[in-house]
Formats: structure tokens, sequence, C-alpha cells
């Protein structure tokens, strides 16, 4: 004998399995970018420290 299950438990059920997935997936999602975040960072220090190497080459030159 097969048991069915009101509407509306099995609404609440599908819900809470739902949550569950977009918790994990969001979860993916944020620590993706936390690591976009950090190499973002280092890309934009790389670029001032390329930027300065350039101004200090330039004045370098500049007073020879």
């Amino acid at each position: 004998m097969k048991l069915e299950m009101k509407p509306e438990l099995q609404v609440q059920l599908e819900l809470e399995a739902h949550e569950k997935e977009c918790a994990i997936r969001y979860k993916v999602v944020e620590d993706k970018l936390c690591a976009l975040e950090k190499r973002l960072w280092r890309l934009e220090a790389m670029l001032m420290a390329s930027t300065v190497t350039v101004v200090a080459l330039m004045i370098s030159i500049i007073m020879k």
C-alpha cells in the first residue's frame, strides 16, 4: 500500500530541498568570487608596481 503525502507537505519538502541546493550553489559562487577578488588585487598590485617602475625609469632618463 503506497502512502500519499498531502500536497502541502510535498511542497514543503521540495522547497526545503531547493533551499539546500541553493545554499550549496551560493557557497560555491561566493568561494569563486573570493578567489577572483584575490587575483584582481594581485593584478592591481602588479600594475601599480610596473607604473612606478616606468615613471622612475622615465625620470632617470630625463635627469641624465
